[in-house]
């Protein structure tokens, strides 16, 4: 099973493991695929192992991403690894979008 496919140009869904092992990889793809859109979706659900180095490194790409006028939005509506993650290290996420989301920068 792939880490990673995309929806569509704008919906990244991240699958498998994302933790220190494989940053580079998952930062590279997020980073080419803000060539292509304004605003990325990052749908974080079906990660089975999320560690702080990966919410790190999600939450850098966002502050690259925001630097440059665009967005990166973290998704994660039912996975409590990940949301146990990004509370532990104080890094927001979305667990809903709306409209609104798409507008927060």
């Amino acid at each position: 099973m792939p880490l990673y496919f995309f929806l569509n140009d704008r919906l990244l869904r991240l699958e498998g493991r994302l933790y220190s092992g494989n940053l580079s990889e998952i930062q590279f793809k997020i980073e080419a695929a803000l060539d292509k859109t304004q605003t990325l979706v990052v749908d974080l659900d079906p990660l089975e192992k999320f560690d702080a180095a990966g919410a790190y490194m999600l939450y850098i790409a966002s502050e690259k991403a925001r630097e440059n006028n665009k967005q990166i939005i973290l998704f994660c509506k039912e996975n409590e690894i990940v949301k146990r993650v990004f509370s532990f290290v104080g890094i927001n996420y979305f667990s809903k979008l709306t409209p609104l989301s798409f507008n927060t920068f």
